[in-house]
């Protein structure tokens, strides 16, 4: 149970046995280890049904991989984290990214666009010691994480959204995202000029960014001022999820109408999960099959659009063929790239680490320009014309080598730009840092009720643990500044902060946000 309801339950209860209760939560913890352990077994075992070559040594770092990580995906399931706690889609991502993409690389033979990663030898070797290597940076982040959880002070001040404030800042953020979509439109010859321009002349959109700073949040900053009247302590009467999920996809649909022409699908899926959380959070708790049925709408949304990413309107002409949708002929794109290269980082970074032993004097370490420089994209080009792009360059010389004429852009997640910088000794502290500052934020998030207008920010600050796992730091930085950085000074400009001088009391109306759920931490 959470800090807040522990409080309450021992003062009304005084001589309850802390002793039996600590012993049940010891016994839950260990059975999800167990059941953790039995799945991932259960998995590799399939899979070494169907395809032998997986039978390897390998599986071995891969297994304690998915233990590790599968740990919160079965408390998830099981109700014991929160739908929206970011350690949970965590758990997620690197159940599957850690576990079972280097599965499939193995089973379908394939690393790399098109195999375009020439790794001359048997890559099961080099997955299994990126496998070893990211075991024990699951369990430095998992001890990072706990340590930070269990001594971090459970916040003493309240967020109140001030009534004359919100209406004035976010009014005025309203107008002026609206006037950075009529003038981004205006620039382009509206969405025609987007489509035309992205299909036949991206150099077009150069210049443009900083217009994207007020056009892209248009979509959330409207449903956010919705939600608001909608859940104001004023108003009265029962809130149905069902009203909330169908605003969300019409703002969701919205959103990609306008935005979804410039080639990003996180400007439509961060944005989709974003008020998806809201709803979650200040409306109405969504259900588990709902999010489940939300996933495979999202999926299927990141396939189908990788067409338009590859060949614009044409693209979608996959869909009135529902017979190639899994192997489209004359695309680059399948199945199979998304779900190993969209998905996942795992052959990437094991090709890095494969170059840096093999070849130690073909690259030179970062020793983190990458996190510094990760800002420069601020700069205009206009202003900074030789602009350098430190990201690339690291990247392009790990994979391709100093002498490559061409560059790279992949993307290499949490561990692949630590290798970049630090090598593989650098992995483990990134995710030590990474756990400690997600094991802070969570013990925070557990002392917000449900009237706490921080609630409003905290499926971004999810988002932006989940983005600086999958992707790098300048990709991070980038998706806060065009999605989050106009309504986060809106909503700083529209809330005060209530110093509380003692916990509200059990019959005040007030429940905790997340119950026992948050809780969660080993």
């Amino acid at each position: 149970m959470s800090s807040s309801e522990s409080v309450i339950a021992i003062g009304a209860h005084r001589f309850r046995n802390s002793v039996t209760k600590s012993a049940s939560r010891n016994s839950r913890r260990t059975g999800d280890y167990v059941l953790s352990f039995i799945c991932v077994c259960a998995v590799a075992l399939i899979f070494i049904i169907v395809n032998h070559p997986v039978l390897h040594w390998f599986l071995i770092p891969l297994m304690a991989c998915g233990v590790l990580s599968g740990i919160d995906v079965i408390r998830w399931t099981r109700g014991r984290l929160d739908l929206f706690d970011p350690k949970a889609v965590i758990g997620f991502l690197a159940f599957y990214g850690c576990f079972v993409t280097p599965i499939l690389h193995v089973a379908w033979d394939r690393f790399g666009v098109n195999n375009d990663f020439p790794l001359w030898g048997d890559w099961r070797t080099w997955l299994g010691a990126m496998a070893t290597l990211n075991t024990i940076s699951l369990l430095a982040y998992r001890m990072a994480h706990n340590y930070a959880f269990n001594w971090t002070a459970r916040s003493t001040a309240k967020w109140e959204i001030d009534r004359k404030r919100f209406h004035l800042f976010f009014s005025l953020a309203t107008v002026c995202s609206i006037a950075g979509v009529y003038a981004f439109f205006s620039m382009l010859n509206g969405i025609p000029g987007m489509v035309k321009s992205f299909e036949e002349n991206l150099q077009a959109y150069t210049g443009k960014g900083w217009l994207l700073v007020f056009a892209w949040p248009l979509s959330v900053l409207c449903f956010m001022i919705l939600i608001f009247w909608w859940t104001d302590r004023q108003q009265l009467g029962r809130r149905p999820a069902s009203i909330g999920i169908f605003l969300v996809c019409a703002f969701g649909i919205s959103q990609f109408v306008l935005m979804g022409w410039y080639g990003s699908r996180s400007a439509t899926i961060w944005a989709v999960f974003w008020m998806a959380g809201i709803i979650h959070y200040r409306v109405d708790r969504l259900s588990r099959k709902i999010v489940a049925v939300g996933l495979v709408f999202l999926i299927a949304f990141m396939y189908f659009y990788g067409f338009y990413k590859e060949q614009g309107r044409t693209g979608f002409g996959v869909i009135e063929a529902p017979a190639t949708w899994l192997q489209p002929k004359g695309y680059q794109r399948d199945i199979k790239l998304l779900l190993l290269d969209d998905l996942a980082r795992a052959d990437v970074n094991a090709y890095i680490f494969y170059n840096l032993v093999k070849f130690p004097n073909d690259y030179d370490y970062r020793w983190g320009l990458t996190y510094l420089g990760a800002p420069t994209f601020l700069v205009p080009r206009s202003l900074w014309p030789n602009r350098p792009n430190y990201k690339v360059d690291a990247g392009t010389e790990a994979t391709l080598g100093k002498s490559s004429s061409y560059d790279s852009t992949r993307v290499y997640g949490l561990t692949g730009e630590a290798l970049l910088n630090f090598g593989p000794w650098g992995v483990v502290p990134i995710f030590v840092l990474y756990g400690a500052s997600l094991g802070w934020y969570r013990r925070k998030l557990t002392s917000w009720d449900i009237s706490d207008a921080r609630l409003f920010l905290a499926p971004l600050v999810t988002i932006m643990f989940v983005a600086a796992f999958i992707s790098d730091s300048d990709n991070v930085l980038f998706l806060f500044v065009v999605d989050g950085s106009l309504i986060t000074a809106a909503f700083l400009a529209s809330t005060r902060r209530l110093r509380l001088s003692q916990r509200p009391p059990a019959s005040s109306g007030i429940r905790p946000l997340v119950h026992s759920r948050l809780n969660e931490s080993k």
